[in-house]
């Protein structure tokens, strides 16, 4: 650890600089080093000095001095003495050994307890805790039916003129609430109110339809699997590994990258040869780039997990094996693709992107859209993985994969006619 990485642990730049100037105080004595910890005392406004020690395991610290802030200057302090020149090696005294130990002994995990009556217990406070939950849910549903209500009464010509806390105030309701899923999605039409442009009225309209589709099915049966992810209810990665996985040959095609401020998530499009498209998703915090589940554009012979749901299932990425990609079969137009997509929506009418492919497409001469065998052609967005795609084939027919919203397609991967997939975007 550097200087820099020290002083960023401090709780505030005035401690920081308190830290830089005390670390090259006189007033040290008896500091020292081993494997586990530092320590050292540092002469305070007292009599006595204070006792400083830092565990470098996770570098918490104690310091005996009444500062309310944590990590103390002292400690900042003693870690930088320690970074610009190492402390010398020694025995720890007895106050920093027992300090060590009483850590070790709160962090050691306690035995289990198998008995009977505390797995009944276990259970009770399960049931309880999702009980609540149901609870909580059930009542931001209904509040979120209200403000949609309220929406409808004033119409949505009103929505760009609403200011921040209007917007917070429901988004907010829901986080309490425990319905995450709801929060995002009001914070989606809240996105498409404020970026504007020619469809925006369209846009969120159809979100907020889409929103009181959802709460008015809130608890109807036989759409749990699929309503409840949406409201903000997860289902944890361990319980669907444990479940009973599909075996197939998988080719990863296109893939997506979204961040919503909080969360950056990973989705991957894989193709199964026997069980047609899934999606494998998987998320990251703290700025950081999540990865793809699998390797893209890569075929797998191995087993993925589906999530409870409507096609095309998320899944959970089991024992894979890599092998050469072959050919991937297209429909024959845009037509058939396009009426493939029927069921899907019948399943899940809140899904915004669907895998789509046609085969021995062109694009038209503005390059605006690719059209089939048939002369009917689609939307395709025009960036980096058209242009991939044109550099690849050199305007011949290809077979195409993207990710259709309802306007335009984002290609994700090509072929020549009867060749392997290659991936562009």
């Amino acid at each position: 650890m550097d200087a820099r990485a020290v002083l960023e642990l401090a709780p505030d730049s005035g401690v920081a600089s308190a830290a830089t100037r005390l670390a090259g105080s006189s007033g040290w004595q008896g500091t020292g080093r081993d494997d586990t910890a530092l320590w050292g005392l540092c002469k305070g406004s007292g009599k006595n000095p204070y006792q400083v020690c830092v565990d470098l395991g996770d570098r918490a610290a104690k310091c005996s001095c009444p500062s309310r802030k944590f990590p103390c200057k002292h400690a900042i302090a003693l870690q930088l003495r320690d970074v610009r020149e190492p402390l010398p090696a020694g025995e720890p005294p007895d106050w920093v050994a027992q300090w060590l130990t009483r850590r070790r002994e709160r962090a050691a995990p306690a035995a289990p307890d198998d008995s009977p009556e505390a797995g009944a217990r276990r259970a009770r406070a399960r049931e309880k805790t999702a009980l609540a939950r149901r609870e909580a849910v059930r009542a931001g549903v209904a509040a979120l039916s209200d403000w949609l209500a309220d929406v409808a009464g004033a119409g949505i010509a009103g929505l760009p003129a609403r200011d921040a806390a209007w917007w917070r105030a429901i988004g907010a309701r829901m986080v309490d609430a425990q319905a995450r899923g709801l929060a995002s999605a009001v914070e989606e039409v809240r996105d498409l109110v404020a970026a504007g442009g020619p469809a925006w009225a369209h846009d969120t309209a159809d979100r907020l339809g889409g929103l009181h589709l959802l709460v008015r099915l809130a608890e109807a049966p036989g759409f749990a699997d699929v309503v409840r992810p949406r409201l903000g209810f997860p289902v944890p990665e361990e319980e669907v590994r444990a479940r009973p996985g599909w075996s197939d040959h998988w080719v990863p095609l296109l893939a997506l990258e979204t961040d919503d401020g909080l969360v950056r998530t990973a989705r991957q499009w894989v193709w199964g040869r026997t069980r047609g498209w899934v999606v494998a998703v998987r998320h990251a915090g703290g700025g950081a780039r999540p990865g793809l589940p699998l390797a893209h554009g890569v075929q797998v012979q191995g087993v993925l997990h589906p999530y409870p749901g409507a096609p095309p299932h998320r899944v959970a990425v089991g024992e894979v094996l890599e092998q050469p990609a072959g050919p991937v079969p297209a429909p024959a137009s845009w037509r058939t693709a396009l009426a493939a997509l029927e069921d899907v929506l019948r399943a899940d009418p809140w899904q915004r992107l669907h895998p789509l492919g046609c085969a021995a497409v062109r694009p038209t001469a503005d390059t605006r859209a690719l059209v089939d065998a048939e002369g009917r052609g689609v939307p395709v967005r025009d960036d980096l993985g058209l242009e991939r795609a044109l550099a690849l084939t050199g305007g011949a027919p290809f077979d195409a994969w993207g990710l259709w919203n309802g306007r335009e397609l984002r290609l994700g991967a090509v072929a020549r006619p009867g060749g392997a997939p290659e991936v562009v975007g």
